[in-house]
This record gives C-alpha cells, sequence and structure tokens, in this order.
C-alpha cells in the first residue's frame, strides 16, 4: 500500500547544448510572423519546388485564428496519446528530406517516395513512407528555444534554456498539460479517486529518471501533487549483448542489453500495491479499509499533511478496486504476435501498453523514448549520427509507428482518440565534423505527425526551405498545437482557465491558435 502511495505521488525531469540566440520565430496562427527579412530570404531559396502540398493559403491562415468551440470538430477526441521522440529527429534524415542540397547538409541517406504524390520520405523510413496518407504531417515547426525544450513543447512555457531545463524545481515551470487536462476533467467529475481509473499518465518512467533526474520533468507545477501524472514502474530489462550504436567513439560502441534495443519476453509494467495480494479478496480488501476508516475518525485533523497522505491512500484504494489499469499495464497478456508487430523494444512495448491503458479509460497517455544510460542519448545524434540513425532509431520507429496505427485503428480507437508523434525541435541543417557525423539542436524548423479523433489525414502542412533550416509556409508554434489538442478536447484555449499560483484564473496557453487546416 505505501509502495502504491509512492507510486502515485510523482515528482518530476530534459537535455541541452544551446544554440546561439537566433532572431525570434513567431506563428503565423499566433498573428505574428517570421522575422520578415528571414522569411523573404528562406522563401526565395527554398520555396520553388515544393508543390503545392505543403502551401498554406491566406485564407487559412486567417481562418486559423477564430477557433470556434460550435467547430464539428470542438470535443471530438476523449483522449490523447502522445508518444515524444526526445532528443529530436532530425528532419533532414527523416521526415523532410532536402534531396537537392549539398551533402554537408543533406547527409548520405537517399529518398524515397511516400503514399502522398510529390512527397518524399527518408530512405530509411519506408514502411511509414507507404502510410503517410493515414495521418497528417506538419513540416513546418518552430520556435526560439534550442534547449532540449521539452517545456515548451509539453506546457505553457513559451521560450526555455537550458539553466530552467536542467532544474526540475525552477519557479517558472508552468503544469505539464497532462496535468493540465486532468484539473479541468476534474472539474467535470472525471477522477481517479471516483473511477479507479488514473486520468494521466507517464511510460516508460519519469523523463530523464535514468540519466539525470534533477531535469525538467512533466509535472504539476503549482496544481500541486494530486496532477502529477501516475507514473508505474518499469519491470524488466535489456534482452540483446549487441544492440545499436551509441553516441561515443570514433567507431560507434555497441549498446549492451539496453531496453530501447530489445527487452525480455518478461518486461511489463505494474504500480507496485495495485493489486491485491494471492488469496486475498476485495471483500478482505473492504474489511481492512473499513477498519482503517474507523482508526482515522479517532484520529484527529492533522491538518493539511494529513489531508495529503488521505487523498494519495484514497487514490490507492480506488485502484486496488478497480484492477482494470493494473491489468492493461500487464503488456505480457498482450498475444505474442501483436507484441512482435510492435517489436520487442521499450518504446514498442511502451506504444502498446499505451493503447492497453486507453482501451481500459486512461485519458491522457505520454511515451517518452527516453533515454537509458549516457551511451545511447534517445534521439539526440550529435556523435554517430548516421550509424544510430540508420542501424538503431529509424529501423525501430519504422516499424513501431505503423504498427501502432494499425491497432488503434482496427480497434476503434481513433475514433476518439488524439494521437500526436512530437518532439522538442529539430537538428540542424550543417552536420558537425564529429565522428559519424552530427546535427546539433535546432528549433528553427522540425516536424510533427498526427492522426486520429478530428484530424484530417492525407496532408502535409507547411514546408521548409531547401536547406531544412526555416519554415517558407504556415509556420507552426508548439502553442498552435497546443491550442488544437484542447480545442480537440473541448476546451476553448482562449477562454478555458486554470489557477496561476495566487489562485488567480490563468489561460491555457499564453498565445497561439487552432491549426484548423489540421482539422476535419
Amino acid at each position: 500500500m505505501d509502495k502504491l502511495v509512492s507510486n502515485v505521488i510523482r515528482d518530476s525531469t530534459p537535455k541541452g547544448h544551446a544554440e546561439p540566440a537566433r532572431e525570434s520565430v513567431r506563428s503565423v496562427n499566433a498573428g505574428a510572423s517570421i522575422d520578415r527579412r528571414r522569411f523573404l530570404q528562406a522563401s526565395g531559396t527554398g520555396l520553388l519546388g515544393l508543390g503545392a502540398t505543403g502551401l498554406c493559403p491566406t485564407s487559412s491562415v486567417q481562418a486559423d485564428t477564430a477557433a470556434s468551440p460550435m467547430s464539428p470538430t470542438f470535443g471530438r477526441a476523449k483522449s490523447v496519446v502522445i508518444l515524444y521522440l526526445y532528443g529530436a529527429p532530425s528532419q533532414m534524415d527523416t521526415l523532410d528530406p532536402k534531396p537537392d542540397a549539398p551533402l554537408e547538409r543533406r547527409g548520405e541517406f537517399k529518398t524515397i517516395s511516400t503514399s502522398l504524390p510529390g512527397i518524399a520520405a527518408c530512405e530509411l523510413l519506408p514502411n511509414i513512407a507507404r502510410n503517410l496518407h493515414r495521418v497528417a504531417l506538419v513540416r513546418s515547426m518552430t520556435h526560439t528555444s534550442n534547449n532540449h525544450a521539452v517545456s515548451v513543447a509539453l506546457s505553457a512555457l513559451s521560450k526555455s534554456e537550458p539553466a530552467f531545463e536542467g532544474n526540475r524545481n525552477d519557479p517558472r515551470r508552468q503544469p505539464y498539460i497532462g496535468s493540465a487536462l486532468e484539473y479541468l476533467w476534474k472539474q467535470q467529475g472525471i477522477s481517479m479517486t471516483a473511477s479507479g481509473i488514473p486520468v494521466n499518465m507517464v511510460l516508460p518512467w519519469a523523463l530523464n529518471g535514468k540519466t539525470d533526474p534533477g531535469r525538467w520533468q512533466p509535472d504539476a507545477a503549482w496544481l500541486g501533487m494530486a496532477y502529477n501524472p501516475v507514473i508505474p514502474q518499469f519491470a524488466g530489462g535489456g534482452s540483446l549483448e549487441v544492440g545499436s550504436p551509441s553516441i561515443k567513439g570514433a567507431t560507434p560502441i555497441l549498446t549492451r542489453f539496453d531496453p530501447w534495443d530489445g527487452v525480455t519476453s518478461e518486461t511489463t509494467f505494474r504500480v507496485e500495491g495495485a493489486e491485491l495480494r494471492d488469496g486475498k479478496t476485495l471483500a478482505d480488501f473492504a474489511g481492512r479499509r473499513a477498519l482503517l476508516e474507523s482508526v482515522d475518525s479517532r484520529r484527529g485533523d492533522f491538518g493539511a499533511p494529513g489531508k495529503g497522505f488521505d487523498q494519495y491512500r484514497d487514490l490507492a484504494f480506488a485502484m486496488i478496486a478497480n484492477p482494470k489499469v493494473a491489468h492493461a499495464l500487464d503488456v505480457t497478456r498482450e498475444p505474442d504476435r501483436i507484441r512482435d508487430r510492435y517489436g520487442r523494444t521499450l518504446f514498442g512495448q511502451s506504444a502498446l501498453t499505451a493503447r492497453r491503458l486507453i482501451e481500459s479509460g486512461v485519458k491522457m497517455i505520454t511515451v517518452f523514448w527516453d533515454t537509458w544510460t549516457d551511451n545511447n542519448a534517445a534521439w539526440d545524434t550529435h556523435h554517430n549520427h548516421h550509424p544510430r540513425l540508420k542501424d538503431g532509431l529509424c529501423p525501430k520507429l519504422d516499424q513501431i509507428l505503423p504498427a501502432f496505427l494499425d491497432d488503434m485503428q482496427q480497434r476503434g480507437l481513433l475514433d476518439e482518440t488524439l494521437v500526436m508523434v512530437i518532439s522538442e525541435h529539430g537538428r540542424t541543417p550543417t552536420i558537425a565534423n564529429s565522428p559519424g557525423g552530427g546535427r546539433e539542436h535546432w528549433a528553427g524548423a522540425y516536424w510533427g505527425m498526427f492522426f486520429g479523433a478530428g484530424i484530417k489525414t492525407g496532408q502535409v502542412i507547411g514546408a521548409t526551405d531547401n536547406q531544412g533550416g526555416y519554415p517558407v509556409s504556415c509556420p507552426t508554434d508548439p502553442k498552435d498545437i497546443l491550442a488544437t489538442m484542447y480545442h480537440l478536447l473541448g476546451f476553448d484555449p482562449h477562454q478555458t482557465t486554470i489557477p496561476d499560483r495566487l489562485g488567480r484564473p490563468e489561460h491555457l496557453i499564453p498565445h497561439g491558435d487552432v491549426v484548423h487546416r489540421l482539422l476535419l
């Protein structure tokens, strides 16, 4: 029981090499524009040959500034899954290749056609390329924080810096979007204490929890620990003695028993104490709970600390009484053919677990492709860039995303679930002269992928210049994506508020507008 309480009371963690300061990049949707000179330069060098698919008509941009709750997509989604590629993929070496750029910028990989006419992808992603018509791809994501600014992607914070991302207790932090949503849903009567089902969860562990737990983490900030995501325990281990190339060394060092490369068949997730011990029944549990409540009634009022503990204990009781989530977390209950379809890697099994949790009633799940050791820093490819993409990262992603898309669609879960595949930024157009090549942090341009409830699929929104450095159409800020998410979940991003540190009403996001081109 105490173990369960300690798992439910979550705390909070990103990574960062800062790029030189750049001119402000602001979203067209937010009523501003990219710096005029830079936008014209980008347009002059990169717009030709992009095709009409990525262009953003003026009428569409103007329409984006007036999101209305009367829209047929308002409230279309009931749940959200975020597949978060931490460290940040290179846009040029994945879904926004630049085959006509100089070799030192385009990289060594070739391009292939996709299921969308006129749209190319990197040769390392053939399965995703065949399924691109089933998703919406935004190629013109942009902001100004080059420092693994997960806080900019997943909270209301507009601008970050290395010192902020490196301090999980920085007083400037904003509530994680899952925590804000949990607060809003509670006002609607949806809570874990009422149903026994967590509202807001993170997999596979607390962000950076294995390498640098002092960094920014997705938590509730001033909303209070009651709204922190529930983070289960990863129960398993790596299965491959020889894994994928690591980030270190002139010759890529192969990782060993890294669960991101492969997990044992017994690997699963659990919240300790959330299931009754063998031989115990719900009647036994109810009797012990009644006895405890009788003792509590005599102990008196211990003030706020006592009430806080009572709240977490009630959450624990609710999970024990309703075992649906505990069963959903046990991914070993899934047929082997489904587990194999996702791939026996930690991100694959985490994505599969997210699907199971959605089926059990969890409303918000973020799956982080995180780090296990410093030798294999997720998508942060400063070193051994090409070997890591070719022999590790891209093949795994190319298996997992189509499997997740198929599975969610076949089970009818995409009708009411929004799926966002995002990261905190992209990577530099220029390849660094480091072992195996390297691309540094770059927030000037990157992509996001979206499908599910209310999303108009089969399209590419926005385009970048022919070097992959900046958008030349439809620049889209992370706050535009959050505005779109809130809209689809039935919360007007311009009117809905949560309390700030002093209890005053504060809007969900400081700026940003619904990207209507993303919607049906």
